[in-house]
């Protein structure tokens, strides 16, 4: 039990959405904070001592005005705005404005990206930025380096491919997009709606789903153990806060919740604590607040003297049940026509289920694009147009996406990463961005910080778990597999797919061939779960190689004709094409590794080629292993 989440409370998302932090601080990180600030101004003090003394060499130049302005920031020019692409300095506030609101910026990073805006596009050199926004102050270069980066990930800017900020080498930066002056009270008229949608949604963006968590009941065992309400409760808020795409509201926070009755995306998270026997057991229910109708219960006994242990697997089961039967229900009782923007995206993801045509893909992809168009700050919509372009839409469409498609996602991944730093949804889409990309280092990095800011999010897990598999991580993905196993309440939602690649990366085909046989699903979102993935007969086929199994010409010929049937690319599917996308759609970092993907790959397309040229003798095997099999019968 973390005793300091008991003592300082636990994060709660405010119901209007708003980010809060990525957790709750230990004591120690907050002495921590508190020393370094003091010692930042000591050493403040001490500096400002030498230079009243008149010490040389810490003597400032002459300090410029506070918003950090050199060539055009005089009082007059406070009135005029300075825009560029789809951003707007406002001097009059200190801020910045984006497409749908003003972006968050610390004060450095204002004052930097001011001066490189009125330098419209001119160098601005390192010693300058250090002399006006700093205040000749003697800092590292790092402190620069710093708020650059801070600037790129608030403008959604890739250092390796700006279109914002450039990098000068050894020298500074200057800003790439032309800088116009434009007055400040045409920033003040509203914004239009959006337009592709603004027929369909007169509410605007709305609000994500909302979860209420009011008092636990706990009278049945109050006399016995007066706190463990109490205790189980902040609990959960702690797990449940980090899901950033809901609204958490607790019953010191019951004025959140709407006046006029409960909206369509609102629920109820109750939990009751009874005795059963010399143990106790805790009943929680999940409901629909408008309707009051359960969609989702359970139970699980809290033994005695083990109290600590049950009530983090307690924890656990809620925040890895709970929220996908939300979710669920959310997308069961969608409006027919969007009223607002998380409506349309909920309908998109619906779409996504069910889409299994490769024009239906494009579709979706297009509309995700319009929507990130014209809600840039919408970032659930970043995660599911990435897949799409990474995964040749969700597998629909063979061999359609290539290198530009996956740099489209790349940029997708690092502007979503610049809207919330502290989404574990992002820092996973990163590292798989990183992952694609050959940048193994940045990938772990990414990878492993999703899983710090959430170890309950059951796809978290096994998404960084695949990862790791391509990382050559094998120990590491077993053991999120099995922390995935232990969240998830039922063996249908088991991760047979990626156990099995596991298995077969591990050399053990045989366990291989036998998970890999349980998948049924077209799509990771898809919950019909009818036909096994085009991915996971690659890793059975490849699997059947290593057992030799009997079957595999049939197995051989039986996959290059599902993946014929779905290629899309220009190019024809030959056996060296095929072994390209192979290796295209699995990132193994391991040389070794790609090299025995590639030959069980190809021995398995030699006998499909078999197969393809004695079609009489494989149906007369499949007719002897028949009466085989009938004469053991």
């Amino acid at each position: 039990m973390n005793i300091s989440r008991l003592l300082f409370g636990p994060t709660i998302v405010p119901a209007g959405g708003g980010s809060t932090g990525t957790g709750p601080t230990h004591p120690e990180r907050r002495l921590e904070r508190s020393w370094d600030a003091f010692s930042q101004n000591l050493s403040t003090i001490r500096l400002a001592s030498k230079r009243e003394r008149g010490c040389g060499k810490y003597m400032a130049r002459p300090s410029p005005s506070r918003s950090g302005a050199t060539n055009m920031s005089t009082e007059a020019n406070y009135g005029t705005n300075l825009a560029f692409a789809d951003f707007t300095i406002d001097r009059a506030d200190e801020r910045l404005l984006g497409p749908s609101g003003p972006v968050k910026l610390g004060n450095k990073a204002y004052r930097v990206l001011l001066m490189l805006a009125e330098h419209d596009g001119r160098l601005l050199t390192k010693d300058a930025l250090f002399s006006s926004v700093w205040d000749g102050t003697i800092v590292s270069e790092s402190a620069l380096t710093s708020v650059i980066k801070e600037l790129r990930h608030a403008l959604g800017d890739d250092p390796k491919s700006p279109r914002y900020i450039e990098s000068v080498y050894g020298r500074g930066y200057r800003l790439l997009p032309p800088v116009d002056p434009v007055e400040a009270v045409a920033q003040r008229r509203p914004r239009t709606a959006p337009r592709a949608f603004s027929d369909k949604m007169a509410s605007g963006l709305g609000a994500p789903p909302l979860l209420y968590l009011g008092a636990f009941d706990d009278l049945a065992v109050r006399d016995s153990a007066p706190h463990l309400a109490a205790v189980v409760r902040e609990e959960i808020l702690f797990a449940l806060s980090r899901f950033r795409d809901i609204r958490l509201v607790s019953d010191q926070m019951a004025t959140a919740l709407p006046a006029k009755g409960y909206g369509e995306r609102d629920y109820q998270l109750s939990l009751r604590l009874v005795h059963d026997g010399s143990s106790l057991r805790a009943f929680t229910r999940l409901c629909r607040l408008a309707t009051r109708a359960i969609i989702w219960a359970d139970n699980i006994q809290l033994s005695d003297g083990q109290l600590g242990p049950n009530v983090d697997r307690l924890v656990r089961r809620i925040a890895a049940a709970a929220l996908p039967r939300m979710q669920d229900d959310l997308l069961g009782n969608l409006p027919a026509q969007p009223h607002d923007v998380y409506d349309l995206y909920f309908l998109t993801r619906l779409k996504m289920r069910g889409q299994t045509s490769y024009a239906a893909a494009r579709e979706i992809a297009a509309t995700w694009e319009t929507m990130i168009e014209e809600h840039p700050n919408f970032a659930l919509a970043y995660p599911p147009l990435a897949r799409l372009y990474d995964t040749d839409y969700c597998y629909s469409g063979l061999g359609s996406t290539g290198e530009a498609e996956r740099r489209r996602a790349y940029e997708l991944a690092h502007r979503a990463f610049a809207l919330d730093p502290t989404e574990s949804h992002f820092h996973t889409m990163k590292g798989w961005s990183h992952l694609w990309a050959g940048e193994w280092l940045l990938a772990r990095q990414h990878l492993d910080q999703a899983l710090q800011l959430n170890p309950y999010n059951e796809r978290r897990l096994v998404e960084v778990a695949t990862a790791l598999m391509y990382l050559d991580d094998l120990d590491g993905a077993a053991n999120l597999l099995q922390r995935c196993l232990d969240l998830t309440p039922f063996v249908t939602e088991a991760p047979y797919e990626e156990q099995g690649f596991l298995y077969l990366l591990s050399g053990d085909y045989e366990r291989a061939v036998e998970q890999l046989s349980l998948v049924r699903r077209d799509h990771p979102d898809d919950l019909a779960r009818t036909q096994p993935t085009v991915m996971s007969e690659l890793y059975a086929l490849l699997a059947a190689v290593g057992v030799q199994l009997p079957d595999l010409p049939e197995r051989a010929e039986h996959w290059r004709r599902s993946v014929a049937a779905r290629w899309c690319a220009p190019d024809p599917l030959t056996d060296e094409r095929l072994k390209q996308w192979v290796l295209f759609h699995n990132p193994l970092k391991s040389a070794a590794r790609r090299s025995w993907l590639v030959d069980l790959l190809e021995r398995a397309m030699a006998a499909g080629r078999e197969a393809e040229r004695n079609p009489g003798r494989e149906r007369n095997k499949r007719f002897e292993r028949l009466s085989v099999t009938v004469g053991m019968l």
